[in-house]
């Protein structure tokens, strides 16, 4: 792998069995504040993913499985911190980057994106980058803390700007009737 990931776990493909493989990878304490640093979020507690590896296609490999992570992310109600447990499903093909993916007539795989194919690079399948990936796209982009929320009075002000004094009611006891 020519590029530093927080969660590297690399599988050689050419040392997997015919059966296929089952992987269970866990990061370490420092991984995951790492990811928690790239990723923005306050902070990932742990993280894991079992995933199994089978032969798909001539030269190609299929890995699915399940990850999942402890985070903490900021409430956008409240602005506290919470802890939420996130899960993913896997599922990715990986082909060669150099080579053509020889098609059988029982599955054919259109794409229009180069991006739905993982890619073995120097025979290995980054397992750790999947993961961590697959979880990062399953975090709320708004999370709310369970419970929260965000009110709205019937003029469509909020709670803390209908309390607030205004600064027109003094003209509302001036008006002549």
């Amino acid at each position: 792998m020519t590029v530093n990931l927080e969660f590297s776990r690399p599988f050689n493909v050419r040392e997997m069995v015919p059966e296929g493989a089952t992987e269970t990878i866990n990061a370490t304490p420092d991984e995951c504040d790492a990811i928690a640093a790239r990723f923005g979020v306050g902070s990932v507690f742990s993280l894991s993913a079992t995933i199994g590896i089978q032969s798909w296609k001539r030269g190609g490999f299929r890995a699915r499985g399940d990850a999942s992570a402890k985070v903490t992310q900021i409430c956008v109600v409240t602005l506290e911190p919470f802890e939420q447990v996130v899960h993913a499903s896997l599922d990715q093909v990986f082909v060669e980057k150099s080579g053509k993916l020889a098609v059988d007539n029982t599955d054919i795989v259109v794409s229009i994106d180069e991006e739905d194919f993982g890619y073995v690079d120097e025979d290995n399948i980054e397992l750790g980058e999947f993961a961590v990936e697959a979880l990062i796209l399953e975090l709320d982009p708004y999370p709310r803390k369970q419970g929260a929320e965000f009110s709205l009075s019937t003029t469509g002000e909020t709670a803390d700007e209908a309390n607030r004094e205004n600064p027109f009611a003094a003209l509302k006891l001036l008006k002549l009737e």
